[in-house]
């Protein structure tokens, strides 16, 4: 997450400035092959060649959250808290219609456990994350998500990557990868980031525009070993290659990463006011991993 909202946030043990970015398509090699299929659907070319094969997929068809690919945050067990949002199992997070729901509800404030603790909250969230459940190092990772509509302050939700485990040290010395960080109060914009120990501001796409990011759009990550790639449906707004202080790249990155989705109360600049709702949801039609 952009240092600039992160907060206190962590997900420990439970589950990252430019100049003007150009909107481009991305390689034709990317477009969809009909031929074949898998459990991600029609098979896509890889940019090198060959095509992706699925790893991981859930479109949220049924009315309960797969708990063989998610386990739900939870900040008692976990520790994860992000601002000044709590998260608990068995609130803020459905199934239904073919989505995942996942909810941040404004709240008074209360002390929001976790372990050995308790930190201060105004808002309980809600979050999924395939820690424990399913991890990989590089490939194509993609969801398709609609954030809520409020384009004011105080709303914060993320499609996010951590490391299964975190081999290089705590925070940020392991790695994070943010596919597509929204905050409510930056009008227009949804940030891809990379975390790692001698990230510069050169390492967020700040200028990955999506003009009405309360519809569904996909977000995709195609994560090389030297380059990552970031695009909204289809198109390339980020690329950025990594040089660590503390080791020798391709580290971090190159150890499995879970998938994470989370919605949940500001920090900061985005901090909540008296105009942001009291309930707001963010909504993920599917998640696609390919290798």
């Amino acid at each position: 997450m952009l240092n600039a909202a992160r907060g206190s946030a962590r997900w420990i043990a439970v589950i990252a400035l430019t100049a003007l970015v150009t909107v481009v398509p991305f390689a034709a090699s990317e477009s969809a092959s009909a031929a074949t299929s898998d459990a991600c659907g029609a098979r896509i070319a890889k940019p090198g060649g060959g095509l992706w094969s699925c790893s991981f997929v859930d479109d949220f068809a049924g009315t309960r959250l797969d708990t063989s690919r998610w386990v739900v945050g939870d900040s008692a067990t976990g520790g994860f808290h992000m601002n000044s949002t709590c998260f608990k199992t068995g609130q803020n997070v459905a199934v239904g219609g073919g989505q995942l729901k996942l909810s941040v509800r404004r709240t008074a404030p209360f002390a929001c456990q976790v372990p050995g603790g308790s930190v201060p909250a105004v808002g309980v969230g809600g979050g999924v994350s395939t820690y424990g459940k399913f991890a990989q190092a590089y490939g194509r990772f993609e969801a398709r998500v609609k954030y809520p509509s409020h384009t004011g302050v105080g709303l914060h939700s993320n499609f996010w990557m951590n490391p299964q485990v975190r081999t290089y040290g705590a925070w940020p010395a392991s790695g994070e990868i943010d596919v597509a960080e929204w905050f409510s109060g930056f009008t227009g914009r949804v940030y891809p980031s990379l975390h790692y120990t001698g990230r510069t501001t050169a390492d967020s796409g700040r200028n990955c525009a999506v003009a009405r990011p309360d519809m569904f759009h996909t977000y995709t990550l195609v994560w090389g070993p030297t380059t990552m790639q970031f695009l909204i449906d289809g198109a390339l707004c980020f690329a950025r290659s990594w040089t660590p202080t503390d080791m020798a790249a391709p580290k971090p990155f190159d150890k499995p990463f879970t998938a994470a989705l989370t919605a949940g109360l500001g920090g900061g600049t985005n901090a909540p006011d008296a105009r942001t709702p009291n309930l707001a949801t963010t909504s993920v039609d599917y998640v696609k991993v390919w290798r």
